[in-house]
């Protein structure tokens, strides 16, 4: 249990501790193991409670039979305090984890803001890196920091996750500053097993992060092809490592600082993941679903423009898949 962890504004008069609630928006892949991992830990805890917010089938199976987590470390079922499509049920939390995609982000919003109050926290566990500015504009006033995930993980089925990472990771941050709840955040994290990390360089993290999601997802979707096969053929390669160069230029012009030897980095983590691995992004385009095409690959596209940087694969793969 995490007694004694919790800070003191949590106890209130005659000695009684106000359970820290949170809310997990969105429970697939990226939300789904993320808040089975959770409310496994948590469920019936005296200090912490978790409630899922989905939507049809899924809503439905984990209300009846729980969330199904299939991951590297085993296989579990999850039940959280409780399972909702409407925030209005369960009241103000303490934080918000909003783990929908990139282009649900102003529907995701207006469904969880009767969950949000004066102290509330919003982290988004995003693709791309706009998406807490985003959030931020639809919620002035509010405490909104920044996440990233390096997780394979996908639907099965509604209610059914399976997580195929060597090694994820939750990072998140805030770049306004210190704050008690970053580490209460973190001890809860870490109380549940969960690899999450507060790190304070969190900007230059999620723009690592986007270095990877950006480039694999817009090649492997224009190519259609696993990991293995952008990387074992040695045209979808080069067009890659095109993808690599252009998304760095666009980050120097915006004053952006990569890690030291970034591409690298990303080629390493690619080759370091199962070669039949594909992306959500090239699922959704394979099923004929929305994409984040214009957070991942778009939003380098327009930045190009904007900033006179020249983006040619970039553009070329962009207008190729605007087409599907």
């Amino acid at each position: 249990m995490l007694r004694f962890l919790l800070p003191l504004r949590k106890i209130k008069s005659f000695g009684l501790i106000m359970k820290t609630k949170i809310a997990i928006v969105g429970t697939g892949g990226v939300g789904g193991f993320l808040g089975g991992l959770l409310a496994r830990r948590y469920r019936d805890d005296p200090e912490v409670d978790i409630y899922f917010i989905s939507r049809g089938q899924a809503l439905e199976n984990i209300r009846s039979r729980g969330l199904i987590v299939e991951s590297q470390q085993g296989n579990f079922t999850a039940r959280p305090k409780a399972a909702t499509d409407s925030a209005a049920e369960i009241g103000e939390m303490d934080y918000i984890l909003l783990c929908t995609k990139a282009y649900d982000i102003e529907g995701a919003v207006g469904q969880i803001r009767p969950a949000i109050g004066p102290r509330t926290v919003i982290l988004p566990f995003l693709n791309g890196v706009d998406s807490a500015e985003k959030i931020k504009r639809m919620l002035p006033g509010h405490a909104v920091w920044d996440g990233c995930v390096y997780v394979v993980a996908f639907i099965v089925e509604p209610g059914r996750i399976a997580e195929h990472t060597n090694g994820y990771r939750y990072l998140f941050g805030s770049a306004q500053g210190p704050d008690e709840r970053l580490e209460e955040l973190e001890r809860i994290f870490t109380g549940a097993e969960v690899r999450a990390r507060l790190v304070p360089d969190i900007t230059r993290r999620v723009w690592d992060k986007f270095a990877f999601i950006s480039t694999v997802a817009t090649a492997t979707s224009y190519t259609d092809e696993p990991y293995g096969g952008v990387l074992g053929n040695p045209d979808y390669r080069a067009q890659f490592t095109a993808l690599l160069d252009e998304f760095q230029a666009v980050a120097k012009a915006k004053g952006i600082v990569l890690s030291d030897g970034i591409a690298a980095q990303v080629v390493d983590q690619m080759e370091r993941i199962p070669t039949d691995t594909t992306t959500s992004m090239q699922r959704d385009f394979r099923a004929h679903r929305s994409t984040e095409l214009e957070s991942l690959t778009g939003y380098i596209v327009r930045e190009g423009k904007r900033l006179d940087v020249p983006t040619p694969t970039y553009d070329r793969m962009y207008a190729g898949l605007l087409q599907r």
